[in-house]
């Protein structure tokens, strides 16, 4: 998303929609972002919060530069409408972000398993037909596809939930080791195999993106905070580092988890 955020000016408003507290650092920026969702935020919170249907926005139309909806999509009971109304408050030379779950791979059957659907009323399994249908209800130009991966850090106990289901508390493990183990095995067979296990979904840009955005995949994401990072920036900045059985390492350079480390390519 920062192929749009990092080009913003200073006077552009954006939206945060079904954030939760939020899905970037707002304070980052000097742009206002107007975070929105269902569940107001906890004391933590964000500085713009308005608790609202993602159906019925409560701003005037063409207000926005830019809307954001990271991991939101899957959630929207009412998806059409939503659609309808991220059109409706996009400027018309707007950009729009949306990233989803493929509904087919491993990683969503996993959750959905375990968070007894987790909340996912919206299942997209065709990149090709959600990018269309984004297009039509935004009217802006579908100008890239990122395929994102995954790390299963939802697996790892430090981001449980405290009202995950009774399921999550059996299968998140307590230590990092499995989890780096997983990680290990499902890229190797992703790339002997050809499979998809660790595959998450997908990030999509629409209307004004003034940065190219690479749509080459970044496979190496970090077990604990999530981030991702592309293959020859951690050789760069020397975080790849040392074995573990066949596996070379990184540390992530966000939180300083020790990951599984593969190439992009």
């Amino acid at each position: 998303m920062h192929e749009i955020l990092d080009h913003l000016p200073a006077e552009a408003l954006v939206l945060d929609l079904g954030c939760g507290g939020g899905s970037f650092d707002a304070s980052a920026f000097p742009f206002l972002t107007v975070h929105v969702d269902l569940k107001a935020p906890g004391a933590a919170g964000v500085a713009m919060f308005a608790q609202a249907d993602a159906s019925k926005l409560p701003f005037r139309a063409r207000t926005f530069d830019a809307v954001i909806c990271n991991h939101g999509l899957e959630h929207f009971k009412d998806l059409k409408p939503t659609l309808q109304e991220i059109g409706r408050v996009l400027k018309r030379g707007g950009a729009l972000f949306v990233s989803v779950p493929d509904a087919w791979t491993f990683q969503d059957r996993l959750y959905r398993w375990l968070a007894k659907g987790g909340g996912h009323v919206n299942l997209f399994a065709n990149p090709g037909e959600l990018a269309r249908m984004l297009a039509w209800y935004s009217g802006l130009p579908h100008v890239a596809t990122k395929t994102l991966h995954t790390s299963f850090c939802f697996l790892n106990r430090r981001n449980l939930r405290p009202r995950a289901p009774a399921r999550f508390s059996l299968f998140c493990w307590r230590w990092e080791l499995p989890l780096l183990l997983l990680s290990g095995i499902v890229r190797f067979a992703d790339r002997v195999f050809g499979t998809r296990m660790s595959v998450y979904g997908w990030a999509m840009y629409f209307g004004n993106v003034p940065e190219p955005v690479s749509v080459q995949p970044w496979t190496n994401v970090c077990l604990r905070c999530g981030q991702a990072h592309p293959s020859e920036w951690l050789e760069q900045i020397g975080a790849v580092r040392g074995r573990w059985f066949l596996f070379p390492l990184y540390a992530c350079p966000g939180c300083g988890a020790s990951n599984v480390y593969s190439r992009d390519e």
